[in-house]
């Protein structure tokens, strides 16, 4: 891999191709009738723009050709390396090898800086390469030339930038990475012009150096004139590969995308049609003086205006996970408050491990027939267990003997309380889903409220558990997103301890900092619409307790009642 990383100092060109197989496409006029599922490749040393509507999936493809998505259908490959290997137990793993082969941004990766130094940020970046130290530095001083630093920004700190610093020093620390390919999403969303200028200069600069870029940004008058060729991507999710000389004779394709075709394409295509050169259009000196030439060309005559089609839910395809069955959300919100507290209450009365795997049988059963998956949470869930595993080795390691000795009992003594702690967290992460904000609320203004008012103390209190249960898929989705990014700067595929830990840190830090940022944005939001200036109480809303929601509560106390006393009659024998 050094060596491949070497030659890019040397004009001999050290890319490979990018092959997609399994994704619909063909290319520029040949139709429909020409689709085909193999053979997309896109070369090195090219520039291919990605452009389709909003909810077209181009963030969602460009995940997956980073390896931080399942590929499903797609096989990918990096040269001679495909991103995800087979194996034959278990579900296909990615390859270390593929992963170094690119570099990726995000659509904010600012948000992914955790370290308190630019250097640091560069660093980590180049870590997965191995590189000699002369070589480290060489990349880094490349990296903060191409987004207009010198040496002095090295020691500042992201956490202390601002807005637009902070998102130049997440495109250098992308820069600095020597991958053969770079992916980027939206990279001059919130630059100047001049930031526009340095991005484009650089991404030429690595183009001249036989990298290959792809590039998904909604600015398509800065980035057409940087693409070789254009991906169209089609809410059916399938692709049309052109140049962008073709798509400026033909800008009705994006409307076939769900686009609009913006004004300066329309002006352009009109120029093209009467004879203007696309290379001259694309130089905004040129292009004016194209224009002033052609006066009478620049609005396209006898052109009936194409109407944007209103692309229905039926043409998109948008897959929501569902994250409580309608099972459970038919039960009264506090007939499963009840439920979960006698649970839990029945859970945490087992003393022995027996006891633990009747809790156990008893939660499975009980998100299996509310059919509540856990499938999101699984990240999570694997932490906890890493953690209470780790927690439970340190603390037995020389209990009750000498040096190196192992105290299996006060090992299994503290996992077991990590354990028992595990369902009651499984019940209420399941409860969680189960319960809409909305119906949450209603429960607690119906139990708070008296005569149809509800105390100020009491508001608090509702808004207080509302926005914590509201907020629960928010940092899901946001600890997700941390995690590819991760995935994408750190390229550790390893799972042992040490990596694990490693990247329970580097998720955690960037994860952290964006709940406070999110902390703010509600409190700023709460305060505009004059929460917690006025004590006027409000009007509770009525719920209505139904036999099905006896049946649960009964049911919860009975389980309760035996799970206390399996425990005593476990703890007597």
């Amino acid at each position: 891999m050094q060596e491949r990383i070497a030659q890019r100092d040397t004009p001999e060109p050290f890319g490979a191709e990018l092959c997609v197989d399994g994704i619909v496409w063909y290319r520029g006029e040949e139709g429909k009738e020409s689709r085909r599922s193999s053979g997309l490749r896109l070369r090195p040393g090219t520039v291919t723009l990605l452009m389709g509507a909003n909810g077209a999936g181009k963030t969602t493809l460009l995940e997956k050709l980073a390896g931080l998505r399942p590929p499903e259908k797609l096989k990918i490959t990096y040269g001679n390396e495909p991103l995800w290997v087979e194996r034959r137990v278990g579900k296909p793993k990615l390859s270390a090898m593929a992963m170094r082969s690119y570099s990726y941004a995000c659509q904010s990766p600012e948000e992914g800086l955790f370290s308190r130094s630019v250097a640091d940020e560069l660093d980590y970046s180049l870590r997965p390469f191995h590189l000699p130290a002369a070589v480290t530095q060489q990349y880094k001083n490349t990296a903060l030339s191409s987004v207009g630093w010198d040496d002095a920004w090295l020691k500042r700190d992201p956490y202390l930038m601002s807005g637009g610093e902070r998102r130049r020093a997440a495109l250098a620390a992308l820069f600095a990475a020597p991958a053969a390919w770079v992916l980027l999403d939206e990279p001059t969303a919130g630059l100047d012009g001049t930031g526009h200028d340095r991005v484009a200069q650089h991404l030429t600069k690595l183009k001249s150096e036989n990298t290959g870029i792809l590039l998904v940004s909604h600015d398509s008058d800065w980035a057409l004139p940087l693409s070789d060729q254009v991906m169209l991507l089609h809410p059916d999710g399938s692709l049309r590969l052109c140049s962008s000389e073709q798509l400026l004779a033909h800008p009705e394709w994006l409307e076939e995308t769900g686009m609009q075709v913006p004004e300066w394409l329309r002006i352009a295509h009109a120029l093209y049609r009467n004879g203007v050169a696309a290379t001259q259009l694309w130089k905004p000196a040129e292009a004016a003086q194209a224009i002033a030439a052609n006066r009478g060309a620049a609005a396209p005559v006898g052109r009936e205006t194409r109407q944007l089609e209103v692309i229905g839910g039926a043409a998109r395809k948008h897959v929501t996970e569902k994250e409580g069955s309608s099972l459970v959300r038919r039960f009264d919100p506090r007939a499963i408050w009840l439920a979960y507290m006698l649970l839990s209450a029945g859970m945490f009365a087992q003393t022995t491990w027996i006891g633990i795997a009747a809790g156990s049988v008893v939660t499975v059963s009980l998100l299996v027939t509310g059919r509540i998956s856990l499938h999101r949470w699984r990240g999570m869930i694997q932490s906890y267990v890493i953690f209470a595993m780790m927690v439970s080795g340190f603390l037995a390691i020389g209990r009750g003997g000498g040096s190196g000795y192992f105290n299996m009992e006060s090992f299994l003594g503290t996992l077991f309380s990590f354990s028992r702690t595990m369902l009651v967290l499984l019940l209420g992460i399941a409860m969680a889903i189960a319960m809409t904000p909305l119906s949450l609320r209603r429960s607690l203004v119906q139990l708070l409220s008296f005569k149809g008012r509800m105390p100020a103390f009491a508001q608090k209190l509702v808004l207080t558990v509302t926005l914590m249960i509201r907020f629960v898929p928010v940092l899901l989705r946001e600890w997700e997103r941390f995690s590819r990014i991760f995935l994408a700067r750190g390229k550790q595929v390893s799972r042992t301890p040490a990596a694990s830990a490693r990247r329970l840190r580097d998720v955690s830090l960037p994860f952290l900092l964006s709940l406070f940022r999110l902390g703010d944005e509600v409190v700023v939001a709460l305060e505009s619409r004059g929460v917690g200036m006025r004590a006027a109480p409000i009007h509770a809303e009525s719920l209505q307790w139904r036999l099905r929601d006896s049946i649960l509560t009964a049911g919860s106390l009975v389980l309760t009642a035996a799970l206390w006393w399996f425990g005593k009659y476990i703890n007597a024998t």
